[in-house]
C-alpha cells in the first residue's frame, strides 16, 4: 500500500465525517463501518491505521471542537492591555459570538440526544479551558477588579453556566427563558462583586437564542 503523504489531511476527513456520523446518527449507533462507508474511499484498515478504536475518534472529535475554543481563550489571557474582569467579558462574547456564527453558518452539533460526545466535550472544556480561566480570574484578583477567594470554583461554574445553561445547543429554551437565565446568573455574579454581564453580552444572548428559533421554525 502506498504511503500517505498527507496523513494530518485523512486524520481531519476522518474526524470531520465522524463528528457528522456522530450528531447524526448518536455515538452508540455510529459503527466504523458507517464512517467507512461514508468517506467512500478509505477502509476500515486505513481507518485504524489512524485511531486504534472508536473511542480514541470521540477523544479526538471532542478535542477538535474545544480546539478554537481554546485558542480564543489563550489569546485574550496574553492580552496585556485588559484587566482580569475585561478578559472575562471578552471570552464570554467570543463564546457566544462562535456559537451565533455556527448556526448561522449551520455547523450546529446538537448534543441533546448524544450523551457520550455532551461528556467528552464537558470534560475536555473543564480541563484546560478552567486552568486559563482561573489564570485570567487570579490577574483579577491581583488588580482589584475580580473580588474572590476561589479563583477555580469560579472559572468552573462560570464555565458550566456558558457551556451548559445558557448553551442552546444543550439546554434549548425560548428567547424569553433565555432572557430570564442570563438575568439571573448576571445578578448572582453582581452580589459577588463580579459583574461580567455587560449590556453587549446579555444583547448577544438574545440574538444567538433569536437565531436558533428562527433556525427550529423551519
Amino acid at each position: 500500500m502506498a504511503r500517505n503523504k498527507y496523513p494530518e489531511i485523512t486524520e481531519n476527513r476522518i474526524l470531520e465525517t465522524s463528528m457528522k456520523l456522530f450528531v447524526s446518527k448518536g455515538y452508540e449507533n455510529t459503527t466504523i463501518q458507517d464512517i467507512t462507508n461514508e468517506l467512500g474511499d478509505l477502509s476500515k484498515g486505513a481507518i485504524y491505521h489512524h485511531f486504534k478504536s472508536k473511542e480514541e475518534i470521540l477523544d479526538a472529535v471532542s478535542k477538535k471542537m474545544t480546539s478554537q475554543g481554546i485558542g480564543d481563550l489563550k489569546g485574550v489571557a496574553q492580552d496585556n492591555s485588559l484587566e482580569g474582569i475585561e478578559k472575562l467579558r471578552k471570552i464570554l462574547f467570543l463564546s457566544i459570538s462562535s456559537t451565533k456564527q455556527a448556526i448561522i453558518e449551520k455547523r450546529i452539533p446538537s448534543f441533546q440526544n448524544n450523551p457520550q460526545l455532551l461528556a467528552s466535550y464537558m470534560r475536555d472544556t473543564l480541563g484546560v479551558a478552567s486552568d486559563i480561566l482561573s489564570d485570567i480570574i487570579k490577574e483579577g484578583m491581583e488588580d482589584g477588579t475580580i473580588p474572590t477567594t476561589q479563583p477555580h470554583e469560579l472559572a468552573q461554574m462560570i464555565l458550566l453556566h456558558f457551556n451548559i445553561w445558557v448553551n442552546p445547543l444543550i439546554n434549548p429554551c425560548t428567547v424569553d427563558e433565555a432572557k430570564r437565565i442570563a438575568s439571573f446568573i448576571a445578578e448572582t455574579l453582581g452580589k459577588l462583586g463580579i459583574p461580567v454581564f455587560s449590556d453587549e453580552i446579555l444583547q448577544e444572548i438574545n440574538v444567538l437564542y433569536s437565531l436558533l428559533q428562527d433556525e427550529n421554525s423551519y
